[in-house]
């Protein structure tokens, strides 16, 4: 059951992905949510490097609210 899962967003992720295409003057954010943290990047897909990284793994005051 959670390799169909694990397959569906794949698919999604190529497709949305296909369409989407960052560039120095307007690059591409990328967000990733975990369960703990959340992580951000901005990326130009043009030289294939990520601009500009964020995180907050390192906040250790206050709880975070999603």
């Amino acid at each position: 059951m959670k390799n169909i899962k694990i397959e569906k967003r794949n698919r999604l992720k190529k497709k949305i992905r296909s369409k989407i295409f960052g560039t120095s003057e307007k690059p591409r954010l990328s967000v990733f949510r975990s369960n703990k943290f959340i992580y951000a990047q901005l990326i130009d897909d043009e030289k294939g490097m990520t601009l500009a990284s964020a995180s907050d793994v390192k906040i250790n005051k206050g709880k975070k609210h999603f």
